[in-house]
């Protein structure tokens, strides 16, 4: 019979004890959600416009058009990046925002407060960034920081401050991944497999991160009386959610496009006028040299920032150094952090075989979803580590937060 006994090998504390260690639950994702929301309004602050309405609201728009009973656009909005497909226009990116948006349409309309929206997600994620951190076991002050340096010290500015379609589904996406990696952590297995699920809906290549999160239930999660075999007869009813998500996700592109796996990119103008189309092995040399490639820098125009298609990874996302470094020095060769460089691998060369690398800010924006994955790795990685007496991660921690404050600002005021 499938029993946990919740009361196994549990210490009964005092009261008081029990509050100490809520109050200081509460501040490991206080401190980072509190010193995140501070940069960002100092950007906010210095940067005309960060929150201005937006004209980029294709997921708005889409709400708007299923609540008026029709699955396309019904005209063609020329700024917009729409699929064209038979005669019609079609929101050309995966539907989850619109599914979270629908209910704030439902009231606001048009006035949709996508930028609010937007930053309350990141929040939440930075809030998951500090509950996986502390559920590695990490010290205090490391598990506070990791989260600011992830959200504050990495290029994922853009995806946050800037409110348009492309910026929105990409945030969406690295919160709900990072929901993801801590439910799994938690042994939600149902739940961790609907964010994942939701993630995809987003970003559709999170769903790379499949076998990770399965590796993270069975292995860094409460160990189960119920082997997974046993557990999926018993508790099959926890992944209908996610089932039913993805069902939804089919049926969409059926209706739009006659294929339950094509949710509009390829009818882009962009890749239909394309010689080669919007994946092809082509794109990968000059995509590999553009991760890696440094900022041009001349004594008349100092450093050139390219806004398109790539910049060196390292400078970007300081975090992978930091990944790195501990990994060497640790000699981490563990089967998790193993299979995290193996779903990082496929993911990144997936990402150079595609047309573009994303634009705006670095041209890196398209790294950023391998993001979640590289953090709990870092988490993972020598949790017993006391963070604060190695120099290196402070360095990294202030190059990375005045690199991107600098950099974003210079990108919103050009």
């Amino acid at each position: 019979m499938y029993k946990r006994k919740h009361l196994r090998g549990r210490r009964l504390l005092p009261a008081g004890c029990r509050v100490g260690r809520g109050i200081v639950k509460i501040r490991t994702f206080a401190y980072p959600l509190l010193a995140v929301l501070g940069i960002y309004i100092i950007i906010y602050l210095y940067c005309d416009g960060v929150l201005w309405s937006n004209p980029y609201n294709s997921y708005t728009k889409q709400c708007l058009a299923w609540l008026d009973g029709r699955l396309d656009l019904g005209q063609n909005y020329p700024w917009l990046e729409l699929a064209i497909f038979e005669g019609k226009y079609y929101v050309s990116f995966p539907p989850f925002p619109s599914y979270v948006f629908l209910p704030f349409v439902l009231v606001f309309g048009e006035n949709n407060p996508e930028s609010f929206l937007n930053l309350l997600a990141a929040l939440v994620g930075v809030s998951y960034c500090a509950l996986i951190a502390a559920e590695y076991g990490i010290s205090r002050w490391y598990a506070a920081m990791l989260p600011v340096f992830l959200y504050a010290g990495n290029a994922v500015f853009p995806i946050v401050l800037t409110n348009g379609v492309w910026f929105i589904a990409q945030n969406m996406a690295l919160t709900l991944s990072l929901m993801s990696i801590y439910y799994a952590k938690k042994g939600r297995k149902g739940l961790s497999l609907f964010l994942l699920c939701s993630a995809s809906g987003c970003r559709p290549f999170q769903v790379i991160y499949l076998p990770l999160i399965i590796y993270i239930y069975m292995h860094d999660s409460q160990p189960e009386e119920a082997a997974l075999k046993d557990y999926l007869l018993i508790k099959a009813y926890t992944f209908i959610p996610a089932v039913l998500l993805a069902m939804s996700y089919a049926l969409l592109n059926y209706f739009r496009f006659g294929n339950i796996l094509e949710f509009g990119h390829n009818y882009l103008p962009e890749f239909t006028n394309s010689e080669h189309g919007q994946f092809h092995f082509s794109y990968i040399l000059q995509n590999l040299y553009n991760l890696v490639r440094l900022p041009d820098f001349h004594f008349d125009t100092k450093m050139s920032i390219p806004e398109f298609n790539g910049m060196n990874v390292f400078l970007c996302f300081p975090i992978l150094l930091w990944w790195v470094f501990g990994s060497i020095k640790t000699r981490a060769l563990t089967p998790c952090n193993l299979l995290t460089v193996s779903c990082l691998a496929v993911h990144i060369l997936l990402l150079v075989s595609h047309k573009t690398l994303g634009g705006y800010h670095y041209g890196n924006r398209y790294v950023i979803d391998v993001l979640p994955a590289v953090f709990a790795a870092v988490c993972r990685v020598d949790p017993s580590r006391k963070a604060d007496r190695f120099g290196l991660f402070q360095m990294l921690l202030l190059w990375g937060c005045a690199f991107h404050m600098i950099g974003y600002s210079r990108f919103l005021k050009v």
